[in-house]
């Protein structure tokens, strides 16, 4: 979607910006990892034995592993992306990170 596109009934639409106001909710920061994912698309979507999917947990144990902060609970977001349009499946996503990053952590 286009900046200041409307928003279609049903859905709802957050601003993200680039700093932190130290208070949950809105506004949402615009730091992110994205990862994107390629291989049986069942394996990828699998929810047993993870805590969200497979995508979701392997994003989200990168992200820590290389000490990117996950802004939980207070800005924290995540967001499946459908490289391909939504009726197909997704095979990446977005993962909110927090200010400062730090790689070498």
């Amino acid at each position: 979607m286009k900046a200041d596109a409307p928003v279609p009934e049903g859905f709802l639409s957050f601003d993200f910006v680039e700093s932190y106001d130290g208070k949950p909710g809105l506004p949402f920061l615009s730091q992110f990892a994205y990862a994107t994912f390629s291989g049986d698309l069942e394996a990828m979507h699998r929810r047993e034995g993870y805590d969200s999917d497979a995508m979701y947990d392997v994003t989200r144990n990168i992200m820590l592993a290389q000490g990117v902060l996950i802004p939980y609970p207070e800005k924290y977001w995540t967001a499946e992306v459908f490289l391909n349009g939504c009726g197909k499946e997704s095979t990446a996503y977005l993962f909110s990170s927090d200010y400062p990053f730090h790689p070498e952590a």
